[in-house]
């Protein structure tokens, strides 16, 4: 029987975050019946964190983490996976831009290879955003060797064991180049599929902010030369020393 942590990264997603969880809490049993849910509050300045702590409180196996200021997508995305208990750790983003309902053709894969990540079939988003991608996958492959389709697709499902190896030092969203940097570089194997995209309906992505994409071409070159350095014998996040999650309250849970 598969067990599953499903992450929620948020940043202001008051108008997003109580539908995708309650979607979540839906669907996910059906597909996995032992699971969790993490949402990870990164230091949001809306009343997204109000909401998912009443959401802890509401719905058992949801579990909630604040980070006190904004840190970034990849340190949120670090944050939950570390909290992570279950077998399989699958992510996406809290804006409803996917069918939560397609998780289960990713653990379909989920035997026979490491990681199973989506690529969007029609990204439904800005042509600004489609041409920054577009160029950003380029770049990757370029600078880095990695052909993954769709690397920054928020819609993967990781076998656990990923991560006794991969380590996230990124704090912004070059968090998914560094994952498959150091799953191509130890021979990890990956699966690609097809995924449902579909239109922001409520709030502002920050993903294409000036800050964020410099911070990103300035992880890159990093990327680049940490990549000479690591062996698959490194401790990743599961083999740290730390004794807990970089964050601040956590809701209570229930098992």
């Amino acid at each position: 029987m598969k067990s599953l942590s499903l992450i929620f990264p948020a940043f202001n997603e008051e108008a997003n975050i109580r539908a995708v969880v309650e979607d979540a809490y839906r669907t996910i049993p059906k597909l996995a019946p032992i699971f969790e849910i993490i949402v990870v509050n990164d230091g949001s300045k809306d009343h997204t964190g109000e909401i998912c702590d009443r959401l802890g409180e509401e719905l058992s196996n949801v579990r909630v983490v604040h980070h006190v200021g904004n840190r970034g997508y990849g340190a949120a995305l670090k944050s939950g996976i570390k909290l992570a208990r279950y077998d399989l750790i699958f992510f996406t983003d809290s804006d409803r831009q996917f069918d939560l309902k397609e998780v289960a053709t990713l653990l379909e894969q989920t035997d026979a290879y490491d990681i199973v990540a989506g690529y969007r079939a029609r990204r439904q988003d800005p042509p600004h955003r489609l041409l920054f991608a577009w160029g950003w996958n380029i770049l990757v492959r370029l600078v880095l060797g990695i052909r993954i389709r769709d690397i920054d697709c928020a819609f993967k499902a990781f076998n656990r064991r990923v991560f006794n190896s991969i380590q996230i030092q990124s704090v912004g969203a070059m968090v998914n180049t560094e994952i498959f940097a150091q799953a191509s570089k130890f021979g990890m194997t990956v699966k690609e599929v097809r995924v449902s995209h579909f239109p922001r309906r409520h709030g502002k992505p920050t993903g294409s902010k000036f800050a964020v994409i410099s911070k990103a071409f300035r992880e890159l070159i990093k990327m680049r030369r940490m990549l000479h350095t690591i062996t698959p014998d490194q401790p990743g996040l599961f083999r740290e020393h730390a004794s807990g999650p970089e964050t601040g309250r956590s809701a209570p849970q229930e098992s």
